[in-house]
């Protein structure tokens, strides 16, 4: 990121990205890496690194999607647990290719059609018709089903894609979930809606 991005802050960039960096790619809480910091001779309160994710992390994320590599790939494995957020139990779908790597997530109170719709609608934006999926593997939970069949209409999605509701071809997606729940947890979970799409990038 350029200095400019850190302009009037009373830290180095460098340890603004130490921050960011190990709030986002651990289940450290702020006040872990408050600690981390303090053992290494600079002092900054949790409030102040809760308060340089919650402005640096959107704009990171935002920054390393351009350099993301679309590829083609044959199929997506689609699923939903349920996490907490602000004491309240959320959805969280999620998507990921066959490389078991995340393609995007959506968080819902919900888990109906209209929240499979938008979270297939969120993964499938910046794949052209040619670089998306042949394939979708889902549960057996029928709102999938009403997403695609929609977004196939509005021609979203192409045409000649096929939904596959076999248990065993989503295991890898499934088997993931623990440790998501195991890098959010130790924070305490999300605290507000707004909050968990900026913490996407911890999952």
């Amino acid at each position: 990121m350029p200095p400019n991005e850190f302009k009037w802050k009373h830290f180095a960039p460098t340890i603004i990205l130490w921050c960011l960096r190990w709030y986002g790619s651990t289940p450290l809480s702020y006040a872990n890496v408050s600690y981390m910091l303090a053992e290494r001779g600079i002092s900054v309160h949790r409030s102040t690194i809760y308060r340089w994710f919650i402005e640096y992390a959107p704009i990171l994320r935002k920054k390393l999607k351009k350099y993301q590599f679309i590829r083609a790939v044959s199929s997506w494995q689609l699923d939903e647990t349920y996490v907490k957020v602000n004491g309240k139990w959320f959805y969280l779908y999620r998507a990921i290719d066959k490389h078991g790597d995340t393609l995007d997530i959506y968080f819902s109170p919900k888990r109906n059609r209209y929240a499979a719709y938008e979270f297939l609608k969120r993964v499938l934006k910046p794949y052209h018709s040619e670089r998306q999926p042949k394939t979708l593997n889902t549960d057996k939970h029928a709102a999938y089903g009403y997403a695609i069949a929609r977004l196939m209409k509005e021609g979203k999605l192409r045409a000649d894609v096929e939904q596959r509701q076999i248990k065993t071809l989503n295991n890898r997606i499934e088997s993931d979930h623990a440790p998501i729940k195991k890098l959010i947890m130790p924070t305490g979970g999300f605290k507000s809606a707004k909050l968990s799409v900026v913490n996407a990038p911890r999952v």
